[in-house]
């Protein structure tokens, strides 16, 4: 086999190129490279799709699966009517939707919040589910301000905020990225912060997470699964 290759490679080496029949044979044999190349790609494409959706039928959630569920920090921030809160022990039992955001925020946050708040409402919505909102602006996100700027959601909503350096290392617990104060315009500043929701099962294992956008068809489908990860008793 090895000797009947280095012959053909001898009978292309001895055509002229500037024979006629030997750009006919280059043209062919680039016609041929061609097709192969079209052909192999299209088989890696279809490969690719065959692998995206087995990986697609293999998760449970719709949301960001984490591979590997990391236990919901135990933190104690401050709630709207003063109070000492802890984020794990507060909240035994429940599914956690924990977001980093401020009152001030222009989009991210009211579509978040907006959307939980219609998704919480469904029939199929599971009770045991609370909202853990973290400003990332405690200046001027005071509790009232904050407990009032929830409440045009959900009463129900937790608001939470402590000092920088606690809200800093919240931010870090839970994996976020750290909010930064941007000034556009004549010093009024706005707070570039991570956009995700953070979600713990009951069991206070981390499963997904939910960055924007995200359909409200993904929260109504995961929310039920995420209950369903309790405690075993010991």
């Amino acid at each position: 086999m090895v000797e009947r290759f280095g012959r053909i490679e001898e009978a292309r080496g001895s055509i002229p190129l500037t024979s006629t029949h030997g750009s006919c044979f280059r043209h062919l044999f680039s016609m041929t490279n061609q097709k192969w190349q079209i052909l192999a790609s299209l088989m890696v494409l279809s490969l690719l799709l065959v692998s995206c959706e087995n990986q697609k039928s293999n998760q449970k959630f719709e949301g960001l699966e984490i591979d590997l569920p990391s236990a919901m920090p135990e933190l104690e921030l401050t709630d709207t009517n003063g109070r000492a809160f802890n984020l794990r022990a507060d909240t035994t039992g429940m599914v956690r939707l924990v977001y980093f955001g401020f009152t001030e925020c222009p989009d991210i946050c009211p579509i978040h919040l907006a959307q939980l708040r219609d998704v919480l409402e469904l029939p199929q919505s599971p009770k045991n589910v609370v909202v853990l909102f973290i400003t990332v602006d405690p200046e001027r996100d005071t509790p009232q301000v904050l407990r009032s700027y929830l409440d045009r959601f959900d009463s129900e909503f937790v608001g939470l905020s402590g000092s920088k350096v606690d809200l800093e290392a919240a931010q870090l617990a839970f994996g976020a990225l750290v909010a930064a104060p941007q000034y556009p315009i004549e010093g009024k500043y706005t707070y570039g912060h991570d956009g995700r929701v953070f979600a713990f099962a009951p069991d206070d294992m981390g499963y997904t997470q939910y960055p924007h956008p995200t359909r409200q068809t993904s929260w109504a489908h995961d929310l039920p699964l995420l209950a369903q990860y309790r405690k075993t008793k010991s």
